[in-house]
């Protein structure tokens, strides 16, 4: 894993923090001039990627944060399983099966789009999914219609 340190992420970067190890996108990064004899301090807003949640994290200017490796891919809906919040998926590339974790938000249009897509069988296997995997987890980003 690559490295940074906190004075230097931007908008849109991800990172892992170091107390809960959970990977996060910044959303903003404002900087504090250091005191007589402090340090420059950096407040970086953020959201979780898998939670969703918004935070706001305090920590010195030169604290070095792990940035993750994202691998972005694609793959064939098979299964949607909704009593535990996971869609079943073929990589494209790999041809593995994979559990990943529904679209986090509810009011999101992939969320709207599977509910809709539930009893719809037959459209399944044409359905394309793209899906992030950071540090070991799965989560859907995207659902490709098809036309």
């Amino acid at each position: 894993m690559a490295r940074k340190s906190a004075g230097n992420l931007k908008k849109g970067n991800y990172f892992i923090n170091t107390d809960d190890n959970e990977p996060y996108m910044c959303l903003s990064n404002d900087h504090s001039k250091s005191g007589k004899h402090g340090h420059a301090k950096s407040r970086i807003g953020c959201v979780g990627l898998f939670t969703g949640k918004k935070k706001s994290l305090t920590m010195t200017a030169d604290t070095n944060v792990d940035i993750p490796e994202i691998i972005k891919r694609q793959g064939q809906l098979i299964e949607i399983h909704e009593d535990d919040r996971l869609i079943q998926v073929m990589d494209l590339e790999t041809y593995e099966t994979l559990d990943i974790g529904f679209p986090l938000d509810e009011e999101d249009s992939e969320s709207r789009k599977l509910s809709e897509i539930m009893g719809d069988h037959d459209i399944w296997g044409e359905l394309v999914i793209e899906f992030w995997t950071v540090v070991g987890r799965s989560f859907c980003t995207r659902i490709i219609m098809p036309k």
